[in-house]
């Protein structure tokens, strides 16, 4: 599946009345939560007590029991009520909070100190009898002004030798290569679709021959999360195995197996691959597209329970279903959220597709989602606002990323100049707003009012590796040097190598990048008049299957090349160009002998 907060504004989304002290009788809502707000810390302060903070998401499956189990026991409730202000906030509607938490996973459980500073920070579920014993240990940790977390790496100054930063990612990532299940780690079966493409593009541009089949094979278990019924596929399975799924579906999830599964088509021409990639399709067009063509953020795992209206059918239960048994008892809920960094995900991912199959639908569903984000969600500096309907003022690295990878991945399936302006645009208003002094993209515009911990403006790294790669080829394309030194300084800046290990499986973005800079590129720049020649040479441009190619598309006097008299497709890297191409299929041996492969 990453962010900073507010002190005044992290919980737009959840409400609730400031806690009070309440009796071990009364469990039956759970706890009172605040929003996050100057006030709760003032409260904090003014009683001097700490502060639980609660980040979940409202598909996640341990949330619930979290909120329906441990934040129900009346020892629980009886302690968190005499001892903790109590806040609550959706890592969904909050980047900045999926970035710091990312490593926790939801639910997120971090102990606050009044001033902000953290205490501990929990990962996942945790029954009573051992949350009641973690909350003596915070109160005791407190009272002595004492941290229970690890602060190893924190504050450590980034590594200035790139090509070993690299070489370490690939080689954790590699070791975290499960032989015999397929896929990447093994705490949890998980869909990770960067790593997939990492592994395609060392087997074609570094002859590794080994990843391609590691990354067909890994691709064929994540097959079997699979919805047979709606399509779409689960977010992932229980250690050891990859058929015992957490049912929820997310974007992220959605978006990445389109791009994996599209790509193995396009390595090996296999149709169980494109048919994969379209079942993941069918569920988002039908479940997760708004009447508008937007996307939506999210399905819970459960159909109802959890305070929802109406029966409680666990997943496992529902999902085991065939399509009238479902539809009989309704559809689990969705959250209807239009987040523009997820809306960015899903057309990029569409807009590939579109690449691999040459199917119209979903290039023509992702031109109408960005026609829809960029009347909704952009400002007038050119950046765009995670939720059009917050209040939220805050503007996050990860919208402005995956928006800008999804206007270049636009104008390579369109052939449309207006897509490049368009990432040239928000790349400029990106640089202006969240660029530091050091060269990295912080997580957030400024916010004077965070205090503490928060008041650090993180330098996500996954998010800057996802920027930077965007800016690479955006610099490739316009041939501006501005932007190459931009994705440079964000990789340089990113390269804090305590932190990367703690990462583990989640640097695949970050590596991409660093293998993107390190591996040059070929543009196929095509040159001809409307016409149909013209967009088959365009068309064979794209559908070449090539890790490093980039494609434009230009007309006569218009374009960097000269036109020919006839439309062609020249290939060049930074040294040199080809004679121009003008037959189709003669395209990928001319590409092949030009790349020396």
């Amino acid at each position: 599946m990453h962010r900073l907060l507010s002190l005044s504004l992290l919980l737009a989304a959840c409400g609730g009345a400031p806690a009070t002290s309440r009796s071990a009788a009364d469990v039956s809502s759970g706890p009172d939560w605040s929003e996050w707000s100057e006030e709760a810390f003032a409260r904090a302060r003014r009683e001097d007590k700490p502060i639980l903070l609660s980040v979940q998401a409202g598909w996640c499956h341990w949330c619930h029991v979290m909120n329906d189990v441990t934040y129900r026991d009346p020892e629980v409730l009886r302690r968190l009520g005499e001892r903790f202000v109590l806040i609550r906030a959706d890592g969904d509607a909050r980047p900045d909070l999926a970035d710091r938490y990312q490593r926790y996973a939801w639910p997120a459980t971090v102990f606050l100190s009044p001033e902000g500073e953290q205490i501990l920070g929990l990962r996942g579920y945790r029954p009573p009898a051992r949350f009641r014993a973690i909350l003596e240990q915070v109160i005791a940790a407190h009272a002595d002004g004492r941290t229970l977390d690890d602060d190893a790496g924190a504050g450590e100054a980034p590594a200035e030798d790139l090509d070993a930063v690299r070489a370490a990612v690939r080689a954790q990532l590699d070791g975290m290569y499960d032989e015999e299940a397929g896929g990447w780690g093994r705490r949890q079966r998980y869909p990770f679709a960067a790593p997939v493409e990492h592994a395609f593009f060392r087997a074609a541009v570094r002859g590794e021959d080994v990843w391609r089949e590691r990354a067909l094979e890994s691709l064929a278990q994540y097959a079997r999360l699979l919805d047979p019924v709606f399509g779409g596929m689960y977010q992932y399975s229980v250690p050891d195995v990859w058929d015992r799924p957490h049912f929820e579906k997310i974007v992220p999830v959605q978006a990445g197996a389109m791009r994996a599964f599209g790509e193995a088509y396009r390595v090996t021409g296999e149709a169980r691959w494109l048919e994969h990639a379209f079942d993941v399709h069918r569920y988002v067009e039908a479940f997760l597209r708004a009447e508008d063509g937007a996307f939506y953020t999210a399905q819970d795992a459960d159909l109802g329970g959890h305070g929802q209206p109406g029966p409680h059918v666990p997943g496992g239960e529902y999902y085991a279903l065939d399509e009238a048994g479902r539809r009989a008892l309704g559809i689990p809920r969705i959250d209807t959220h239009v987040y523009a960094s997820t809306n960015g995900m899903l057309i990029e991912a569409l807009a590939d597709l579109h690449v691999a199959s040459g199917r119209r639908a979903p290039l023509s569903q992702a031109l109408t989602a960005a026609e829809r984000i960029l009347r909704t969600h952009r400002a007038e500096s050119g950046l765009f606002r995670h939720d059009a309907e917050s209040d939220d003022p805050l503007f996050y690295l990860e919208d402005q990323a995956h928006v800008l990878a999804a206007w270049l991945a636009l104008h390579e399936a369109t052939g449309q100049a207006r897509w490049e302006d368009e990432a040239e645009r928000l790349a400029d208003a990106m640089i202006a707003a969240l660029q530091d002094e050091d060269g990295g993209f912080h997580a957030h515009t400024d916010d004077p009012r965070a205090a503490g911990f928060f008041a650090d403006r993180r330098v996500p790294i996954e998010e800057n590796g996802v920027a930077a790669r965007a800016l690479l080829t955006l610099s490739r394309l316009k041939d501006d040097a501005r932007y190459r030194e931009a994705a440079v300084a964000a990789l340089r800046a990113s390269a804090r190598p305590a932190e990367l290990r703690s990462l583990g499986r989640m640097v695949g973005e970050y590596l991409l990048a660093l293998e993107a800079l390190d591996a040059g590129y070929v543009l196929l720049s095509v040159v001809g008049p409307e016409d149909p020649r013209t967009e088959a040479l365009h068309r064979a441009a794209i559908a070449l299957y090539e890790p490093t190619r980039l494609v434009e598309l230009g007309r006569p006097g218009q374009s960097r090349y000269p036109y020919p008299g006839e439309p062609a497709i020249f290939l060049c890297t930074s040294e040199a160009c080809s004679m121009p191409v003008t037959d189709p299929a003669a395209l990928r041996a001319s590409a092949l002998e030009f790349l020396g492969r």
